[in-house]
């Protein structure tokens, strides 16, 4: 009998619904019922998480630590639970939990029948542990070797993702990169767990596998659908990711030559480092003339590297203003009345500042040559940390 016929049989047995938990309590099975109304146990389903205060109660009552089920009081005002530790070979592998009637004494028996249903319970959660860390023992060799590797071994790789159906035959395919800051210390567990949440919160569609893994000090993810942005900004917009930026590669095939969809969403990711106006998912193809600039030794620019006009610039007593109005104006194609509505200012007021910025930089901005190079100066500035 698989996983969910044991929960099943013990659900019936106890004549009560029952949630199985793994270590992580993450919600791993479950039972089903036609008179199930309780939409707390409903909202754990739903979200493949114990609540915080579920999962704090079990600890604060030492469920894990227990021989049997444990009985823990209502939290905020929904029902009694009694939470039972699953074990294999005397190892913990995770909790089986039911909500039980209040004043019903017998819902607290134990016999021999439901603690063999537990034992096979247990044994059944041990072998989907086991085979979830060769799947992700098997993910990192695939990947590493498909992204890192040379020709050969790309190849090699792309086959074995495709013909073991981790990944399906697609047109194209698609590299998501996950990380901190750069001035951050990315955390192994961090990366771990959004790696694991993005991989069942983003896909276009529920059909097409992905296959991710922790390269480094990268959450990677390759993808064969097209990226849900909405759906990948609201996960690293969770408290637990805060920190993170994603960098999306853009789309190629065949499966080998995805490594190149890599490099694109590194690049990507080292534009939202370095500007914060980039948000936090930021896209190859939307990089435009950044895809290059990001690709400059930008750690070893000074500001004796940018053109004469904008060090001169930069280096004024008011010029991290007149440099955000210059680049405005350059960014809204040397309109006037479009750059005084978004800088929220009077366009007499916008005059003064670009007569302040000829005078101060030294330039004539009606020369197309010179506002491109002050364009690419303060960008390059801007990437580099220079202003």
């Amino acid at each position: 009998m698989n996983l969910e016929g044991q929960v099943q049989a013990y659900a019936d047995r106890l004549g009560r619904p029952v949630i199985v938990f793994d270590v992580d309590f993450t919600v791993t099975a479950f039972s089903v019922h036609d008179q199930d109304v309780d939409h707390a146990r409903l909202a754990i389903i739903l979200s493949h998480k114990g609540s915080s205060r579920a999962r704090q109660s079990i600890r604060d009552y030492r469920v894990g630590q227990a021989h049997g089920p444990v009985r823990i009081p209502p939290l905020d005002g929904g029902q009694t639970r009694l939470v039972a530790p699953v074990r294999h070979d005397g190892r913990l592998v995770g909790y089986l939990s039911s909500t039980i009637p209040e004043g019903d004494e017998s819902a607290y028996e134990d016999d021999d029948g439901l603690r063999e249903r537990r034992a096979q319970i247990g044994l059944l959660l041990a072998a989907v542990a086991l085979g979830n860390r060769e799947d992700e023992d098997r993910a990192l060799r695939l990947l590493t070797g498909l992204l890192e590797g040379n020709e050969d071994q790309r190849v090699r790789a792309a086959d074995e993702l495709l013909a073991s159906g981790l990944l399906p035959p697609v047109p194209h395919y698609t590299v998501i990169s996950i990380t901190t800051p750069p001035q951050a210390e990315p955390s192994s567990a961090t990366l771990r767990l959004v790696l694991d949440r993005a991989l069942s919160a983003i896909p276009g569609f529920r059909t097409l596998k992905a296959v991710g893994a922790v390269l480094g000090s990268e959450a990677v993810l390759l993808v064969p659908y097209e990226i849900d942005t909405e759906r990948l900004s609201t996960l690293l917009a969770q408290p637990a990711f805060s920190g993170l930026l994603a960098g999306v590669g853009g789309a190629h095939a065949p499966l080998s030559g995805v490594y190149r969809s890599r490099r694109e969403a590194r690049i990507a990711l080292r534009g939202g480092g370095a500007d914060p106006r980039c948000g936090r998912v930021v896209h190859w193809p939307d990089l435009g003339l950044d895809r290059l600039l990001l690709q400059l030794p930008l750690e070893d620019l000074g500001a004796a590297d940018l053109p004469d006009a904008v060090r001169r610039l930069l280096d004024a007593q008011s010029g991290p203003d007149l440099a955000h109005t210059l680049e405005m104006y350059l960014d809204c194609g040397c309109d006037a009345q479009r750059t005084a509505q978004a800088l929220h200012v009077h366009r007499s007021t916008l005059y003064y500042r670009l007569d302040r910025v000829r005078a101060v930089a030294d330039v004539d901005l009606s020369d197309g040559k010179v506002r491109r190079e002050l364009h690419t100066g303060l960008r390059v500035a801007t990437l580099a940390g220079l202003r």
